[in-house]
């Protein structure tokens, strides 16, 4: 289960047209390589797609700074698009800043070790438990220190891993992650299907997952 923790401007701007009637369009790559460009004191790395629309994301947990732009839209367009949204990108970088796990990722050897061990000593009785429940059976489980997910499942195997990094947040969390990846042993995939499957044992899941967002 992956995290999706993109804060993006509720702002997109979109680029000029200036494609002529009558005239072959040139085949274009899918995407550039990405490309850094400095704005005052801000850093933003620069993609350029075949979107129609200038976007600004703060990628946690650094803070990143990033806008996909349609091909034809200047260094300058970007450069004003920052400068306008200045105020806006130093709040969110902020937001990023005090997140757990922008926090998480400063952390030593021993409190990575006190994590594992806590989610390690909660995790089996969840599991346990919730086996019970939905009447699958997981096999091996794994903990480790993830900076982009909070867990995985193996299906052919029943192998369970859990992010160790659970243990900064509310105790539901994990045992929404657990009855996440326990649900893949009945539904592999993330469609209305699984869904319906998380809905059925675990009704409030949605507001629980927001916790981790």
């Amino acid at each position: 289960m992956s995290r999706d923790r993109l804060r993006e401007s509720p702002f997109p701007v979109r680029a000029n047209s200036r494609a002529k009637t009558g005239r072959k369009r040139r085949d274009k790559p899918a995407r550039l390589a990405p490309c850094k460009l400095r704005v005052g004191d801000l850093v933003v790395s620069v993609v350029r797609k075949d979107v129609r629309t200038i976007r600004l994301r703060v990628r946690p947990p650094e803070g990143r700074i990033e806008v996909s732009a349609p091909f034809p839209v200047s260094d300058r367009q970007i450069e004003q698009l920052v400068r306008s949204k200045r105020s806006w990108l130093m709040a969110k970088q902020h937001e990023v800043a005090q997140s757990v796990m922008s926090r998480a990722e400063g952390a030593d050897a021993a409190e990575v070790c006190a994590w594992r061990a806590a989610v390690e000593t909660a995790a089996p009785v969840l599991v346990a438990k919730w086996e019970r429940i939905m009447g699958v059976h997981a096999g091996k489980l794994a903990y480790r220190n993830m900076r982009s997910r909070w867990g995985s499942c193996q299906p052919a195997t029943g192998r369970i891993c859990l992010n160790v990094r659970l243990a900064l947040y509310p105790p539901e969390c994990l045992e929404y992650v657990v009855v996440h990846e326990l649900a893949h042993l009945i539904v592999a995939g993330h469609g209305s299907e699984f869904r319906r499957v998380m809905d059925s044992f675990l009704p409030d899941w949605q507001s629980v997952a927001a916790k981790l967002r």
